[in-house]
């Protein structure tokens, strides 16, 4: 009986030690507002700048491709994903803006297209300050915005698409992260989780030689310091804590990589995709467009060319997407 005693009292104390270390970090974030520029020419040329004096890397700085020196019909912002840069979409998204006229903006997140340090040490609150800035600044761009985000940039894209629903008319979400593949990424919503990594994995996650060799690894951090997850992390735990999905009244078009149970997206969980839409289309507003679409060609990334996709396909579905949800009304 004494034995029973002590074993329940040890369970009980390690669960307690699991909730209070749980929610004693829960991230906090709100958007600082600050002045918007008069034209959105002026805004680009002060992000180079900034990306300029951080030393971006070639081609990782942000990009602006115009159609019109004015207001297109409609217009794009893309944002990139976790350790990524603007290659991991643009050649998917600079043949929609080709197709539409649209007038084009690649965001660069703080911390990415640097260096390791940089990324390691950029809070999600910047992340989620600029990409919001980015937000009500490319309004100037276009009548209509299309929103398009990939990996980490579809939960960011998600959470202004429920905060903004007047601003995004259309979101366009490739391999959102809503959740890890592997149980070990929950560890970092705990206090001792970054240490715990750090204790069992190391400080950083070294790539092989071979991809360091790749044309991709100019556009992508193949070696990350396991502290930068703290970030995606505290990112996931404050978007998914705003319940979004029950605010997005924007179409919703969602691409994922699936092919069967083995061959399917290894960095971000498909369920949790299949489970966020499935949200979204059940909250009373959503729009009668929304589509998800299942890629069997592909992996985590679709609309780079460093990646294989079927991006005859993406980039099919994303033409006949925007033609339902902007054709003149009857």
């Amino acid at each position: 009986m004494k034995i029973l005693k002590w074993t329940l009292g040890i369970i009980g104390g390690f669960a307690l030690f699991l909730v209070v270390t749980f929610y004693a970090g829960t991230p906090k974030y709100e958007y600082k507002p600050t002045p918007l520029h008069a034209d959105f020419d002026s805004y680009y040329h002060e992000r180079i700048e900034i990306s300029r004096n951080k030393k971006a890397r070639p081609d990782n700085e942000e990009r602006l491709v115009r159609y019109s020196p004015g207001k297109t019909e409609y217009s794009i912002l893309y944002i990139h994903g976790f350790g990524a840069s603007r290659a991991e979409g643009e050649e998917v998204t600079d043949k929609l803006a080709k197709d539409l006229k649209a007038n084009l903006y690649y965001v660069r997140l703080p911390g990415h297209g640097t260096n390791l340090e940089d990324h390691r040490d950029t809070t999600f609150a910047e992340i989620l300050q600029d990409s919001e800035t980015a937000l009500l600044e490319s309004e100037k761009l276009g009548k209509k915005t299309i929103l398009i985000g990939t990996s980490m940039g579809g939960l960011i894209s998600t959470y202004l698409a429920a905060k903004y629903p007047d601003k995004v008319h259309a979101l366009i979400l490739a391999s959102p992260f809503y959740d890890f593949t592997s149980p070990l990424g929950g560890i970092y919503q705990f206090s001792w989780g970054k240490e715990f990594a750090h204790l069992v994995m190391g400080k950083i996650r070294k790539s092989t030689e071979e991809q360091k060799k790749e044309p991709a690894a100019a556009f992508w951090y193949r070696d990350q310091y396991l502290a930068a997850v703290q970030n995606l992390s505290d990112l996931r735990e404050y978007v998914l804590g705003t319940d979004p999905f029950s605010k997005i009244t924007s179409p919703v078009l969602m691409f994922y990589y699936y092919k069967n149970e083995k061959e399917q997206d290894a960095s971000a969980s498909v369920q949790s995709m299949l489970n966020a839409f499935k949200k979204v289309n059940e909250n009373g507003k959503a729009s009668p467009f929304n589509k998800a679409v299942r890629i069997e060609l592909g992996n985590h990334v679709l609309f780079s060319k460093y990646m294989k996709s079927d991006k005859d396909l993406i980039l099919k579905e994303e033409e006949e997407f925007i033609q339902r949800v902007f054709a003149p009304k009857k």
